[in-house]
């Protein structure tokens, strides 16, 4: 994360007010205290660009002037559209919203530049859905969608310049039985999903919570139950591969997290009767400095022409490494240790393991 951008929590009263989370910081994650926001919103999506998107009587709004040190923001304010909005879902540059037929629009033009976008496309639901009942876009983009029949579909193409991306591929549902990694039992009704920083993640009609990561094929052993409090809704954290929020089937609300045991478990937050929550990352746009501001050790040199020069094999070392992830020791292990081997260059990372720092907000340093 960098100092002028920071994680941002909303969620939804059983009354349809909304509320953000103050107080979030790296090793408070939890943060402080909910804060009530004007207005009644049906449901909302936080995006990972800085815009916090809602429906307010079947009209897409956006909230102004949110910033990290103006959370709230200052107004709703309705984007203009012809269709019926009945739910949205945010991404890092893309922004997909389900109206009440059920069809399926694209917000296109949206970008750095321009983070509201410039106008709309429609996208053909997958043949043999009946209708949608959630849209989940993850950290990296990628959009899925769940039909009211119960199947789960991925969309591939999604780009910056593609937004509506190409075609829809079907994705594999958890099985029940257990473990997840054995495939065993009948695949549960799944009543929600959420897209987070490394996993696809699903809640079952029994409450169950499971996740998947979202790179390559997923099939039904890819699916993990998540252990603990039995949740109706959740939303993972943007940044964190563990961190989760989640509303349990009796309207409280809960962070997955581990502020002193090491251990992951879920806390409640709070006594607000919730029904849903939306996790996202709030940025400052009004920096000077374009460039990321790592919260780790920082390296001394800013070597631009080095970065271009990806196909030469460059040492690594361990204090070039600043991460987006504050919590390194999270870290996958395979991960950190080719990051480390002083052998392998900055491209084969980058082409190994499909990760991508730039759009990750992460400055990579190479000292030849």
């Amino acid at each position: 994360m960098t100092q002028n951008a920071k994680e941002s929590v909303w969620a939804i009263s059983k009354s349809n007010i909304p509320f953000f989370r103050s107080g979030i910081s790296p090793g408070k994650e939890e943060g402080t205290k909910w804060v009530q926001v004007d207005g009644i919103i049906d449901q909302l999506s936080v995006s990972r660009s800085g815009t916090v998107w809602g429906i307010m009587h079947d009209k897409l709004v956006y909230r102004a002037g949110v910033t990290p040190n103006k959370e709230e923001g200052t107004a709703w304010t309705t984007l203009t559209h012809n269709f019926s909005a009945a739910h949205v879902g945010a991404g890092g540059n893309c922004l997909w919203v389900c109206d009440a037929e059920g069809n399926l629009n694209v917000r296109t033009g949206m970008g750095k530049s321009s983070r509201l976008g410039s106008g709309w496309t429609s996208v053909p639901t997958p043949s043999t859905a009946t209708g949608i009942s959630d849209v989940a876009i993850t950290a990296a983009d990628d959009v899925f969608v769940l039909t009211d029949n119960n199947h789960l579909f991925k969309r591939e193409g999604v780009t910056a310049s593609c937004p509506e991306g190409v075609a829809w591929t079907k994705v594999a549902l958890p099985k029940t039985g257990g473990s997840g990694f054995l495939g065993l039992g009948a695949a549960p009704a799944v009543i929600q999903i959420a897209g987070g920083y490394q996993h696809l993640w699903a809640v079952t009609e029994s409450q169950e919570v499971w996740r998947t990561p979202f790179e390559g094929i997923i099939q039904e052993r890819s699916w993990d139950r998540i252990p603990g409090q039995k949740m109706a809704f959740v939303c993972p954290s943007m940044c964190d591969s563990e961190i989760t929020w989640g509303v349990n089937n009796r309207d409280q609300i809960f962070v997955r997290t581990s502020p002193h045991t090491g251990r992951y478990e879920w806390l409640r937050q709070g006594t607000i009767m919730f029904r849903m929550v939306s996790v996202g990352v709030v940025m400052d746009y009004s920096a000077q400095d374009s460039r990321p501001t790592l919260s780790r050790s920082h390296s001394q040199n800013w070597d631009t022409s080095a970065q271009q020069q990806s196909s030469q094999r460059q040492e690594l070392k361990v204090t070039d490494i600043p991460f987006k992830v504050e919590q390194c020791d999270q870290m996958d292990s395979e991960l950190l240790a080719a990051l480390v081997t002083p052998v392998l260059s900055s491209h084969e990372v980058l082409q190994r393991f499909n990760y991508d720092f730039c759009t990750e907000n992460s400055v990579l340093s190479v000292q030849g």
